[in-house]
């Protein structure tokens, strides 16, 4: 074989040239022989191998899979070729054959790293973390000087969750090849999973200092200014990453997130449609879509959407944001297993930590989850011994926002001779009278905006919080890595999210017994803390002014009976939209006025109206106006309408306190629920329906009644001044207790369990 092997040695001369065409040539005849050489087979292989990467869907992989089996048949015991062939099955999509082979090579070649790193990228696929990790371990101490299995380690250490030591190990791979531009990459990856976004965005750069052709690295760069709220810059980047990869479908899902927070919310639904005519089971980018197609009321095809992505999750087969099925019929039990499945692919319960194999995601390190059980509750009155309650309240919205309208006055309302306050503000920078009354109402205010959401957690825990409560949830701009790292003992959600986290690292959700009654624990995995009134923090009530302008100025009727409903476009439906239209061709002269969202929801809404035989014209947009002036033009509606499944929750506030009564449906969800328990707060308990039907003919009458409404609306104005849902210091003095009680507990070494205000401990 003497002439075979000076053949072989001239193919792979002209391998090493790129000519690898010429050498399968070269090669093919010694194949076709009687008795072929196991080695011109495996390089024939190797060939086919490389002739597949230069032309994708070629055919080549198949070929090289034949000419590796032929060679291990002629020579079992090549580990080289089990290996090769192990390669050519993982191309293929064949994890668990790629696996079988490597180890054959390991069995022949104990010492082979590249086999012991190959076997851990199938394990790692195959959700076998600590396997994976162990075969990642063997093979860099056979090889620590090999770049390569250093950032293999790492991308293994970021899929089981633990995104530092993944770090550490890109760390290792830079420190060995300072121009490896993937282990730049896939560090910046791992860094925005910590929510250190700045340090990502400088990773990303370094990528693309060595391949400003990198599309991924494009696309990480893009998503780290995302979440740095350089929107503008970000929508450069991922558009630069959609050009240069059309085929990167998170690229897409990227581009559409920063376009809907650009408020281009048409453009980002054709992001979204790209991503998934790319990748169609990328679940999380489906779920945006629907939420986007929710924000422009484009309700086509949404009904059978829903069900689908539902259907998905509630067979474990997709990860979709939390807050996408809040607003739609999805079951509590449903939007439980949603936020539980959104959780376990984020964030570790346990020591280890988590991540999403993209990047697309801002995930954050994991930390130990606190157990549950009921028991009895320990009575505490005052703070914890040697020092008041350290209460750390988390939020990217100490500013001008909705949640600081509600919330303000109870931060300047807690009684700090017992509670010392620390506001973690991770959110955009701000210079308005909002923030600086919320940097006057802590104890310490800490911008942690510019950290990591580990560090974040280490600070807190540093200063010694005892109950970290979370008012973001699953909202735009929340952290719950920070949770995930347990910035203390005890951790709640609160106010901000209206639902269940899933995540066994927060041990509270304070709610009412209207949001979350008893009956409805089941779909929480939280352990929730009632206060005896309803749970909406509320600024005391004053007065509102009298609007300045009148309802002609603002487009309304002058006689006509006026239907409001200020909340979000997304939480607008077919179903409801379809009631209001049935109240405006049966109450004439009508209006619906809608607060004004973006173009495309008012575009969609009026064709909606004409479609139903509703002159679009009825349809009335408010502009976007300040906190003053929106509050005084309530006083211009008749009756605000709440929309079914996520319901109006501020918005309803707001409407209360201007005197203005609101309708709505007593729904199974919290979401559905919130303004029930604010209405009955206010003492409207008829206001409140139990069903559609029911909600639709209260509507109808209230409308043609106008002594019944006169006399509702009277008795709300007597009202305002002492209801409950505004009276800030009976508020706070419950929540303190139900806070009391969870420090109380856990200073007694006992578990979370349901807390009740009105009863002083355990539910």
């Amino acid at each position: 074989m003497a002439g075979a092997e000076r053949t072989a040695e001239r193919a792979l001369a002209l391998c090493r040239q790129g000519r690898f065409a010429e050498a399968k040539a070269m090669l093919e005849p010694l194949a076709r022989v009687d008795r072929p050489d196991a080695r011109v087979l495996a390089l024939l292989g190797a060939i086919c191998l490389q002739l597949g990467d230069i032309a994708a869907g070629s055919g080549q992989l198949a070929a090289a899979l034949a000419f590796y089996e032929r060679s291990i048949a002629v020579r079992p015991d090549h580990f080289q070729a089990h290996y090769n062939r192990g390669v050519v099955l993982y191309q293929s999509g064949q994890g668990a054959a790629a696996a079988a082979s490597y180890e054959k090579a390991l069995a022949l070649a104990p010492d082979l790293a590249a086999a012991h790193s190959a076997l851990g990228v199938v394990q790692s696929d195959a959700g076998a973390d600590d396997a994976a990790l162990r075969s990642h371990d063997r093979a860099v101490a056979l090889a620590p000087s090999n770049p390569e299995l250093h950032n293999n380690r790492g991308l293994a250490l970021d899929r089981a969750h633990r995104h530092d030591d993944a770090v550490r190990a890109f760390d290792a791979a830079i420190a060995l090849a300072p121009g490896f531009g993937a282990a730049w990459a896939n560090r910046g990856v791992a860094l925005h999973q910590l929510g250190r976004f700045g340090d990502a965005l400088a990773s990303a750069d370094a990528a693309l200092a060595i391949d400003p052709g990198d599309a991924e690295a494009w696309s990480n760069r893009g998503l780290a200014l995302h979440d740095l709220h350089r929107d503008g810059e970000a929508l450069v980047a991922l558009e630069r990453a959609t050009m240069l990869a059309p085929a990167l479908a998170n690229a897409w899902a990227n581009l559409g997130a920063t376009l809907n927070r650009l408020k281009r919310h048409e453009e980002a639904l054709a992001a979204y449609d790209r991503a998934l005519a790319v990748d169609a089971d990328l679940a999380e980018a489906r779920g945006d879509r629907l939420h986007t197609a929710m924000l422009l009321c484009d309700w086509r095809g949404l009904d059978d959407e829903i069900a689908r992505i539902g259907a998905a999750v509630d067979a474990g087969a997709a990860v979709v944001h939390p807050f996408t099925l809040l607003p739609t019929a999805a079951p509590a039990s449903l939007q439980k297993r949603c936020a539980e499945r959104y959780v376990a692919a984020h964030w570790s319960i346990g020591p280890a930590h988590s991540a999403t194999a993209d990047g697309s995601a801002s995930a954050t390190p994991g930390g130990a989850a606190s157990a549950t059980a009921d028991g009895a509750a320990t009575a505490m009155v005052g703070g914890a011994a040697g020092h008041r309650i350290r209460l750390g309240y988390f939020s990217a919205d100490f500013h001008q926002h909705a949640t600081m309208d509600l919330i303000a006055e109870l931060f300047e309302r807690h009684d700090r001779a017992r509670f010392e306050l620390h506001a973690f503000s991770f959110g955009p920078s701000a210079d308005d009278p909002m923030r600086a009354r919320a940097i006057a109402a802590f104890d310490r205010f800490h911008e942690v905006g510019a950290i990591g959401d580990g560090e974040i957690a280490a600070l807190a825990r540093s200063v010694a919080i005892d109950i970290a409560i979370d008012l973001k949830g699953f909202t735009q701009d929340a952290r719950p890595g920070i949770f995930a790292a347990r910035a203390a003992p005890v951790q709640a959600s609160y106010l901000g999210y209206p639902g269940t986290m899933g995540a066994g690292f927060i041990d509270y959700l304070i709610a009412d017994e209207v949001v979350v009654p008893a009956a409805a624990r089941a779909d929480h995995t939280e352990q929730v803390a009632w206060v005896p009134r309803c749970y909406q923090a509320n600024a005391a009530w004053h007065p509102v002014a009298p609007p300045r302008l009148g309802r002609h100025d603002v487009g309304l009727p002058d006689d006509g009976f006026v239907f409001c409903s200020f909340n979000n476009s997304y939480k607008i439906d077919a179903d409801v939209f379809a009631v209001w239209m049935r109240l405006l061709q049966r109450v004439p002269g009508s209006a619906l006025w809608l607060i004004e969202a973006n173009a495309g929801a008012i575009g969609n809404l009026r064709r909606e109206a004409a479609d139903r035989g509703v002159a679009a014209e009825r349809i009335v947009f408010a502009p976007r106006t300040n906190r003053a002036d929106h509050l005084s033009r309530h006083r211009l509606a008749d009756l605000f309408v709440d929309t079914l499944h996520y319901g109006a929750h501020t918005t309803a506030s707001d409407a209360l306190r201007a005197g203005l009564p609101v309708l709505t449906r007593l729904g199974p969800t919290f979401a559905s629920r919130v303004a029930a328990s604010l209405v009955r707060s206010v003492g409207l308990d008829e206001l409140v329906t139990a069903s559609v039907a029911a909600y639709e003919a209260t509507a109808l009458a209230l409308a043609t009644d106008p002594a019944r409404l006169q006399s509702i609306r009277n008795r709300l104005a007597a009202t305002l001044p002492t209801a409950a849902l505004f009276d800030v210091n009976g508020f706070a003095r419950d929540l303190e207790q139900l806070y009391a009680a969870m420090h109380a507990r856990r200073r007694a070494g006992l578990p979370p369990v349901h807390l009740d205000a009105t009863r002083g401990g355990a539910a």
